[in-house]
């Protein structure tokens, strides 16, 4: 799974029916049909966002993305995160329930920065990785990210979506930034990867510039692989 395209109304995060139905596994028919047998329990502009006439237009304009909203609709429903928690319960699928824990999290609730730390010499500096494009095997990703952002949490770590160019992700001092759009898969390693620096490297000063850069991204790389492998053995004995 991908994190959403980001779309923003009114200053609110908000998901179309069609990505909530991906995200979900299901169907748009499904989404609607969920709404419309359980309408009296939404709210509009708590629960979605209703968009028609001259205020859809506007969107289309400003997204300018046929997957997110076809030219030719007429009308245009968002769901919000109490809206997304609602269909979640209508379709009280365990994948539901943990991708709506997810989307909590790391969509709804994510803080894009907009500026791209500078790499300064700090303790840790920000880091750089070359990545490989195979990951390692994850049996439950959204699991296994839940671990590791609580893991950051109670290591005093902040860890956001940012728009990366070239980078998957960075360190700097007590935040983690992870790129914008990356599969879940993919947000895992990254996060595994950082925090292997802030365990292991934390002393060592401004790691980009090090002599011992290369050694650094090697433990890390080792050290994110063996916790994934952990992980997965203790995410399938918790099942």
């Amino acid at each position: 799974m991908q994190l959403p395209v980001t779309v923003e109304v009114k200053g609110i995060r908000v998901l179309t029916s069609k990505q909530l139905a991906e995200a979900y596994q299901t169907t748009t028919d499904t989404i609607k049909t969920n709404f419309n047998a359980n309408r009296s329990r939404f709210v509009e502009e708590k629960h979605y966002i209703a968009l028609t006439g001259d205020e859809l237009k506007a969107f289309k304009k400003q997204v300018r993305n046929p997957y997110l909203v076809a030219n030719r609709a007429s009308h245009l429903y968002l769901w919000t995160e109490k809206g997304a928690l609602l269909h979640a319960k209508s379709l009280n699928t365990d994948k539901a329930w943990e991708v709506y824990d997810y989307l909590v999290d790391y969509y709804f609730r994510a803080e894009e920065e907009q500026n791209v730390p500078v790499t300064v010499e700090t303790r840790p500096a920000p880091v750089e990785n070359p990545k490989k494009d195979e990951l390692p095997q994850m049996d439950d990703p959204i699991r296994m990210l839940k671990v590791l952002l609580k893991v950051a949490e109670d290591k005093g770590i902040k860890v956001k979506s940012c728009p990366f160019p070239g980078v998957f992700s960075m360190l700097k001092d007590n935040r983690i930034g992870i790129c914008t759009g990356v599969t879940i898969e993919r947000a895992c390693y990254e996060l595994a990867w950082e925090l292997s620096h802030v365990f292991i490297h934390h002393q060592n000063g401004d790691l980009i510039n090090s002599p011992l850069a290369k050694d650094y991204n090697d433990q890390a790389t080792r050290a994110a692989e063996m916790v994934i492998k952990i992980l997965n053995v203790k995410i399938a004995v918790s099942r």
